[in-house]
């Protein structure tokens, strides 16, 4: 049987995530909580800029209506280590951004 969206935030506690928002924006972090609105509580939270730069923002939250896409992803050591050795983490950034130009959700 094929996950909720709120089962996939369950399973993301604790975990770093990569949150878009409405406008382009998009915040890297580890979602702490969540309710049934899908507001989001991210601790460590940064925001990653076109330009790859990223500005560090401490705990946020995005309210939920503002959402775009909720995406499980590796903590930023890892996914630049994988990035380094041309691994997964591109690729995951790549279809990121393809499912963002599209308009589709990552769930």
């Amino acid at each position: 049987m094929a996950d909720k969206p709120l089962d996939v935030l369950n399973k993301s506690l604790k975990s770093p995530v990569i949150v878009r928002i409405r406008g382009g924006r998009e915040f890297r972090g580890i979602l702490e909580g969540y309710d049934i609105h899908m507001n989001l509580l991210l601790s460590d939270a940064e925001e990653i800029t076109d330009d790859f730069r990223r500005d560090a923002r401490g705990e946020i939250l995005i309210r939920g209506d503002n959402v775009v896409y909720v995406s499980p992803t590796l903590s930023p050591e890892r996914e630049h280590s994988e990035e380094l050795r041309g691994g997964s983490g591109d690729k995951a950034k790549r279809k990121r951004e393809s499912a963002g130009k599209r308009g589709e959700s990552s769930w």
